[in-house]
């Protein structure tokens, strides 16, 4: 576990998925990061009635907020003060900059960068994306917005925890990889969408395959 010291930049970026704890009240909800001035506040984007009541009962209370987030393979946590809300024209919180951002790397499987061309389907479209890294356990991609019909629709059907499928073009191999993934972490700005995806287990056959393009990754980069 690694430590930050108060006020050093904080790993993140704009669209980076939230969970958010009362520290009182022990209730969370899923939120997103949509601004922030340096060393003075953050503004997070609530994304639940309930939560929002619950932080108006919050008032009397210690005000502490917990933030957790995956950001590049790690988690990082921080507990911060609500400052204000405001429930127009959207549901914002502005919450203090942390003085203490703790990192818990989770990852326990090397990924290695490429660009690899893929494709999933969210809807009744199939959408190509590009990996930018790779291990056993996952990978990150992105996509391009302006190569998507109906980028609204995109931005509604990217969800954490959603289920996709995929196919990998590797090099060296005539068919594409068939894999599905469950979608963990997620960024989004206005030309294109960044998410990780943790593999569920593959087939015998998909998995060696994969298994010789990180191994043959791995030596590359020794």
């Amino acid at each position: 576990m690694n430590v930050f010291e108060p006020h050093l930049h904080l790993p993140i970026t704009l669209g980076t998925e939230l969970l958010v704890e009362i520290a009182d009240l022990k209730l969370r909800t899923k939120s997103s990061l949509i601004g922030m001035e340096n060393s003075s506040y953050l503004i997070i984007k609530l994304s639940s009635q309930d939560f929002e009541a619950g932080l108006a009962d919050e008032k009397g209370g210690s005000g502490e907020l917990i933030v957790r987030y995956l950001f590049k393979g790690s988690v990082y946590g921080f507990k911060t003060r609500l400052l204000k809300v405001l429930t127009e024209p959207d549901r914002l919180a502005f919450v203090s900059y942390p003085a203490k951002i703790e990192e818990f790397n989770v990852r326990h499987n090397p990924r290695y960068e490429c660009i690899l061309p893929a494709e999933t389907i969210f809807g009744d479209e199939t959408v190509e994306l590009v990996i930018v890294d790779i291990s056993m356990k996952g990978c990150r991609c992105v996509i391009r917005t302006s190569t998507v019909a109906d980028r609204d629709r995109l931005y509604s059907s990217i969800d954490i925890d959603r289920v996709i499928p995929m196919r990998i073009d590797l090099p060296g191999v005539e068919e594409r990889l068939g894999m599905k993934g469950r979608i963990r972490n997620i960024n989004k700005d206005h030309d294109r969408v960044i998410f990780g995806v943790l593999f569920d287990e593959p087939d015998e056959k998909a998995e060696e395959t994969l298994g010789r393009f990180v191994s043959l990754m791995s030596d590359i980069e020794k």
